[in-house]
């Protein structure tokens, strides 16, 4: 149980410093740390945008006193590891947030003509990372903050892991590299944004998998007159041509009975039916240049689809491509030039048992928060979040993770990204909550 004495100091800390926490994010919201992998992004424009946030953050921490390392895994690219010492007795807790965000939107898209000047409007802050996730990083602070300024000693430590890379799924050079150097933790709590104006706080065990592919349909090139002799009877048929966006549809057909298959055969107690689904996001045919007056000879699709926990990416996979063959075999020109796959990025699901120890304790200590904060409602048990997060690296190696933060999901990668800035203290004392009782 929290001691309400001690509880109530840290929480006054909180609350004397929180000006300064809007302070900092709007410090890190001032530096353009653009994932410099993500589409679209000029090679080094952003370099060193990531080291600069974490060199920030490093030197705000020391000041409180963590101990700060630094795993670099991409040259340039450092995450920072900082550390508060217990007494070696307890359970240890990590904080997770990753310093990376998307490209800055179109300038006609903005709602301030410079998305990395911090605009504060009516208890709200607005600028690109403001939500996903700096605000977490802020309310990390803070609640070191607020535990060395109450002198509070835990028995287990808190490691506070700020990593890149998790904007272009490169949790190789984050998350997964900070573990595999040895900063390993017995739980972990990603401050991702998960406060709707409904669902304050809420707390999240379980996301779904995801996939990146592609796939190419191979036709054959011919003048666009020729349709006539390629489709009707009495025509050659594909020894005129093939038009390559007339397979893909037949493709596109085939993957949306699939989708509608998933509805009965895709699914997860924590999640609605239906959820999980292959989503096409781009379609491209052409003969190589944009021309209507051809037969295109290449049509490509790339998709993003779902998967529900408990479920392996190369199932998926195995699963799609029969599922397209069979379908294809029944087409002449497929069976004999059959879909190409490309699977460029997966996103293994999140999965931490409701009924786990560290599970148990943060929902508490979440709870024990609602009881004692106006807007919160209490919850009966973790739920699940659409998005997926480094929480599945964690999980992989066998650590319990939850995600909790502040921010609203659906102003995050938004032309006008933001965050309720009461949020941010709002956090930092659930963090202080878990830390009283996970580190014993």
């Amino acid at each position: 149980m929290l001691e309400p004495n001690r509880t109530r100091d840290i929480e006054d800390v909180i609350d004397r410093y929180a000006a300064e926490a809007e302070t900092l994010l709007a410090e890190l919201v001032a530096i353009p740390s653009v994932n410099p992998l993500f589409p679209g992004i000029a090679a080094g424009e952003f370099e060193g945008g990531e080291r600069r946030v974490n060199e920030v953050l490093g030197e705000r921490l020391r000041d409180v006193g963590l101990e700060t390392h630094f795993v670099e895994k991409a040259p340039g690219r450092p995450n920072l590891v900082a550390v508060r010492s217990g007494t070696g007795t307890g359970r240890s807790l990590g904080l997770n947030g990753h310093v990376d965000t998307v490209a800055p939107p179109s300038k006609d898209e903005r709602l301030f003509p410079d998305p990395w000047k911090a605009e504060v409007r009516d208890g709200v802050m607005y600028g690109l990372g403001a939500a996903d996730m700096k605000a977490g990083h802020a309310a990390m602070w803070l609640a070191m903050k607020a535990l060395k300024e109450a002198d509070v000693q835990l028995a287990g430590d808190i490691q506070i892991h700020a990593v890149v890379g998790e904007e272009t799924m490169s949790h190789e050079l984050g998350t997964s590299a900070v573990i595999e150097a040895g900063f390993v933790v017995d739980g972990a709590l990603i401050l991702e944004p998960t406060s709707s104006a409904s669902d304050v706080m809420a707390l999240s065990n379980a996301a779904p998998g995801n996939y990146l592919f592609n796939l190419t349909v191979r036709g054959k090139a011919t003048h666009w007159a020729s349709r006539n002799q390629a489709i009707r009877a009495g025509g050659l048929g594909d020894e005129i041509g093939v038009n390559a966006i007339d397979k893909a549809v037949y493709v596109y057909n085939a993957m949306r009975q699939l989708e509608e298959q998933w509805a009965f055969s895709k699914s997860h107690p924590q999640f609605a039916p239906g959820a999980f689904i292959i989503h096409p996001g781009v379609l491209h045919a052409d003969i190589g240049i944009a021309a209507a007056p051809y037969f295109p000879d290449r049509a490509r699709f790339d998709y993003l689809l779902s998967f529900p926990p408990g479920e392996k990416a190369e199932d998926i996979v195995t699963e799609i491509e029969a599922h397209i063959h069979t379908a294809s075999q029944l087409d002449p020109w497929l069976r004999q030039h059959p879909v190409e796959f490309g699977w460029e990025d997966t996103w293994p699901p999140a999965y931490t048992d409701p009924e786990s120890p560290f599970a148990t304790a943060v929902l508490g200590s979440r709870n024990s928060l609602a009881s004692a904060e106006s807007g919160i409602d209490p919850l009966d048990a973790p739920s699940a979040l659409g998005a997926q997060t480094d929480a599945s690296f964690y999980e992989a190696r066998g650590i319990p993770a939850l995600v909790c933060g502040p921010g609203d999901l659906k102003y995050a990668h938004s032309a006008g990204e933001q965050v309720d800035l009461s949020l941010v203290p709002m956090a930092a004392k659930l963090i202080a909550r878990a830390a009283l009782d996970w580190c014993r």
